[in-house]
């Protein structure tokens, strides 16, 4: 049940960042909760946690772990040395290694370990984490161009055509052999069945990708 979560997935602010007078992008309506923000949508609530790390680093020069963690987590009201040590553990750094959160192999790791450490789960997908990432204006790496789901999609159909094709060159040119003939008689409507998939999973792969903010 929704509250049974842990406080900062319930405000989808994962980053449990606390109340000031930011206007964030993405905040919720209602603010019912007295001590943290509260955003609309957990992408909303992992930009923040992204941006916020970025100006760190851009505005105040705090491009370690110890460095960013110290100002984030301070000792006053948390175990810094701990929370240091965990998410360095997490990166496979040391806490006194200089980062570049602008990198999207940084920054989505660092995400990560801050609402694991900050929330003891971390329950968002890689979909959702890519989207709030995206709006802090830090890209994934675009992926080969063949191992994207359109392009797969688009593979599929045109090799459907191809078969096709070569369906109807074979019917040309071996009439004589009736059980084969049966059976490229039949490859045209085979072909256009696979042809249809594939483009349905073009349809699908853009539409999906649109819902899920990362178009």
């Amino acid at each position: 049940m929704t509250s049974n979560l842990p406080r900062g997935i319930r405000n989808h602010n994962p980053g449990n960042l606390r109340k000031t007078k930011d206007p964030w992008q993405g905040l919720s309506a209602t603010q019912s909760d007295p001590e943290f923000f509260q955003f609309s949508e957990a992408k909303w609530g992992i930009r923040a946690l992204a941006r916020l790390l970025i100006a760190y680093q851009d505005k105040l020069g705090l491009d370690t772990v110890e460095k960013i963690l110290s100002r984030y987590a301070p000792p006053v009201e948390n175990n810094t040395s701990s929370y240091i040590g965990h998410v360095a553990k997490k990166l496979g750094v040391e806490s006194d290694e200089k980062l570049d959160v602008h990198e999207y192999r940084v920054l989505r790791p660092l995400v990560e370990a801050i609402i694991l450490h900050e929330n003891g789960i971390q329950p968002y997908t890689d979909a959702q984490l890519d989207a709030g990432l995206v709006l802090a204006g830090v890209e994934p790496p675009a992926k080969a161009l063949s191992d994207t789901r359109t392009i797969k999609g688009s593979q599929i159909a045109a090799g459907a055509t191809v078969a096709g094709v070569v369906a109807q060159t074979v019917r040309d040119i071996e009439p004589a052999i009736p059980l084969a003939q049966r059976f490229i008689e039949l490859a045209p409507w085979a072909a256009a069945a696979i042809a249809l998939v594939g483009i349905g999973w073009v349809v699908y792969a853009r539409l999906d990708d649109r819902r899920r903010g990362l178009r």
